[in-house]
């Protein structure tokens, strides 16, 4: 990798960073809807532009990210975990006292050791394997729904059925007890947050504790597996060997196992959040769905589209390329835009519309909500199986359920994601 201090970037167009100026996305304006905010902008006058803020190339044309997404080598993964070089001195000893850098797992990998990776986990997310779960994921989502009571006050439903119905699933195939899936889900969090410039020093710090915390979590249980077997991927780490290789390593296990927890339930959470928000927002849709799970599909595809929960992912130039006419030098940061691309209106007319008839047009018209090439979301089947058992699940239910009048659906501000923080509803009559 070239240091930042050394390496030598060739001039940068003014419009490129005027228009990469527009990447604000801890602000609110930004969360509400990136689209208007930046990436409208970036489609009409540089589909590759480039951050001062970030000192990032913004790839977010669909054909320059599928160029970038093709080439996993050329544009490498392995860092993508990496916490800002420039956090505080407090900060990084914190840090230290765990794992500080997470070693290359399935997400933050390169082949050939992302194809060696993707080998173990790819026996837990079989075709077969994937359908024998559905009973139980949708025996869960109909628990969940139970649960809420039909009454006059809105109900969150990220937080009664969006959070914790993928957190029951990737707990179970992992081998978190459920119980401390909550704790982990906040040390997640806060190791998301050490990504933001704006927090204090103090929070900081408080953050990378409680970082440590959860990898000595994992560790421990980690250890516990190794004298008590089970059938889940944490065992299956302990005993995983490719090709003749040396078992991982404890940090390598805990590196993978941050990955698939947090990807597990934080995607799945996202989408069943924006897609619900979606059909409420067109009533019409909602009554619609009830008799025609075909319907279903299209509008979770399409929510995938113009809410990929993933929204962008950096990678890190290996060599000098060329991606749209512009010039990325060996070393740069190229952050790859799925989220934008989905919405390239040269591959998607009118992108800002929600249009759940958008794919009867054909192979061209392929979204990027679950990445696409070496990297495309191993678990994206079981996450689309979870999102309709949920959705299923709460319509059966709750045939009038509604916006709740007075409250505003938000997303959190954030780098990498579009989730919904909050999406009160009312439930009508059960």
């Amino acid at each position: 990798m070239v240091e930042e201090s050394t390496r030598q970037e060739p001039p940068v167009a003014d419009r490129l960073r005027r228009v990469g100026a527009l990447f604000e996305p801890f602000s609110s304006s930004y969360a509400d809807n990136p689209a208007l905010a930046f990436y409208q902008a970036a489609h009409r006058e540089a589909p590759v532009a480039y951050s001062e803020a970030f000192s990032a190339y913004l790839v977010v044309g669909h054909a320059e990210l599928t160029q970038v997404l093709r080439e996993p080598v050329g544009f490498s993964s392995a860092h993508i975990l990496d916490l800002p070089p420039d956090l505080p001195p407090e900060v990084t000893a914190e840090l230290q006292r765990g794992v500080y850098q997470m070693p290359p797992a399935l997400f933050n990998n390169d082949p050939p050791g992302h194809t060696r990776a993707r080998a173990l986990f790819s026996k837990a997310f079989t075709p077969a394997r994937v359908a024998s779960l559905e009973p139980t994921i949708a025996e869960a989502a109909e628990a969940l729904v139970r649960a809420m009571a039909p009454g006059d006050d809105p109900v969150d439903l990220m937080q009664a059925l969006a959070f914790p119905l993928p957190l029951q699933i990737i707990t179970a195939l992992i081998g978190i007890p459920l119980v401390d899936a909550p704790l982990l889900r906040a040390c997640q969090d806060d190791r998301l947050k050490l990504y933001d410039p704006a927090l204090d020093k103090a929070r900081q710090v408080e953050a990378a504790r409680r970082c440590v915390a959860y990898e000595r979590y994992l560790a421990d249980l980690i250890e516990r597996r190794r004298g008590a077997p089970a059938d889940d991927l944490i065992t299956a780490l302990i005993g995983a060997r490719v090709d003749g290789e040396a078992p991982l390593s404890v940090e390598e296990m805990i590196s993978h196992l941050i990955v698939l927890f947090f990807a597990g339930y934080e995607t799945v959470a996202s989408l069943i959040g924006s897609l619900v928000l979606r059909l409420l927002e067109t009533p019409a849709l909602w009554d619609a769905i009830g008799s025609d799970p075909a319907l279903l599909q299209a509008a979770m595809e399409e929510t995938l589209r113009i809410d990929a929960p993933v929204q962008m992912e950096p990678r890190r130039a290996t060599a000098p390329a060329v991606v749209g006419g512009v010039e990325i030098p060996a070393g740069a940061t190229a952050f790859a835009f799925f989220g934008a691309a989905n919405h390239d209106p040269a591959i998607f007319p009118d992108p800002l519309r929600f249009d759940v008839n958008r794919f009867a047009a054909g192979p061209r018209a392929r979204h990027l909500g679950f990445g696409w090439g070496v990297h495309t979301c191993i678990g994206a089947s079981l996450a689309r199986i979870e999102v309709r058992c949920a959705v299923q699940a709460l319509r059966a239910a709750f045939p009038g359920l509604r916006l709740a009048a007075e409250a505003r659906p938000s997303y959190a501000p954030s780098m990498f994601f579009r989730k919904p923080t909050a999406l009160p509803v009312t439930l009508g009559a059960a």
